[in-house]
């Protein structure tokens, strides 16, 4: 196994050892990661002694900057008023990231509870100037959180983006979103292309992202607005029976995905009720009925779980049948 460094202060460290949540006690787990602020160190750069500076941060991020590396670009964001600007934002949101780190490294001590041989991971916080539409990159062993993608929904930043998309644009949603752009990253998809695996493998990463996370409220689980999971819970039978009833679980329909696994404002039924479900209904679907799974075999793993590739076999053994 690669060298294991972990990067903590000691406020964590006492932290963690408090830590046991629910019936799972991971208080001795220690994380194999490290955890950084690029953005905080970027700007906080002299800029007299900008060139020298720069090229400490080039040693202190190698993983960072081995993505690409072009002094004048980094210049040029540096003096740039625009995204200082969105730096100061971010700086008075998170102008102290004990929280972020704390929940940081609380979260990983379950993640190496379930994968115990893991090899370690870097984490880095940046200001990406909205370069890109997903606000966790993963690249390896590296993961980078684009801060200035959780200024909060009302932020003036993001008035031309849509209500369904901005609403997750929070603090709240760090730590679920990062976990599936890294499970998402990881774990391969099926080679079915019926409507059932596709709901069975973002259920799995929902799962796992709600393994990581036991403390956290299902609607922040699956990135949705509390209102909406009110929603889906409700209406939890109906769902279910709508795809029973149409035949679309085993369709391999292009259609039906894009109605109910990607993103949109809202789930397809062609109904009444349309415009009050979320989108991505079928990912919160295909994580119930992985959670009757595991419920009824307490003996599996979470590696056993992303190995079993049989959709059908799942949901037969789910007993999955909401009231």
């Amino acid at each position: 196994m690669k060298h294991l460094f972990v990067y903590v202060c000691s406020g964590l460290l006492f932290l963690s050892s408090c830590i046991n949540d629910g019936n799972l006690d991971v208080s001795s787990v220690s994380p194999m990661i490290e955890i950084r602020h690029f953005d905080h160190d970027f700007f906080g750069m002299d800029s007299i002694n900008f060139d020298d500076d720069l090229l400490m941060l080039v040693k202190q991020y190698p993983d960072f900057f081995k993505m690409g590396f072009e002094k004048a670009i980094y210049k040029n964001r540096f003096y740039d008023t625009e995204i200082r600007e969105l730096y100061d934002a971010v700086d008075s949101v998170f102008s102290s990231t004990q929280e972020l780190d704390i929940e940081l490294y609380r979260a990983f001590q379950y993640y190496y509870h379930h994968f115990k041989s893991h090899d370690s991971l870097k984490i880095y916080t940046w200001v990406s100037n909205f370069e890109r539409l997903d606000p966790i990159l993963v690249s390896e062993n590296t993961l980078l959180i684009s801060l200035d993608m959780y200024l909060g929904s009302e932020s003036h930043f993001y008035k031309t983006a849509p209500d369904y998309i901005k609403q997750r644009f929070d603090k709240m949603y760090i730590l679920s979103d990062l976990f599936r752009s890294y499970f998402s990253s990881n774990i391969p998809l099926s080679d079915n292309n019926s409507l059932l695996a596709s709901m069975l493998y973002y259920g799995k990463i929902h799962y796992l992202i709600s393994s990581m996370l036991p403390n956290y409220s299902s609607h922040i689980i699956m990135g949705y607005t509390l209102d909406k999971m009110q929603w889906c819970i409700r209406n939890e039978a109906n769902i279910w029976a709508y795809f029973v009833e149409n035949k679309l679980l085993f369709s391999s329909d292009r259609q039906n995905k894009m109605r109910f696994i990607e993103d949109a404002p809202f789930s397809k039924f062609y109904t009444s009720f349309d415009r009050e479900s979320p989108g991505r209904i079928g990912q919160w679907v295909g994580m119930k009925i992985v959670e009757a799974y595991m419920n009824f075999h307490p003996d599996l793993t979470l590696t056993d779980l992303i190995k079993e590739t049989d959709a059908q076999k799942i949901l037969r053994e789910s007993r999955y049948k909401p009231k």
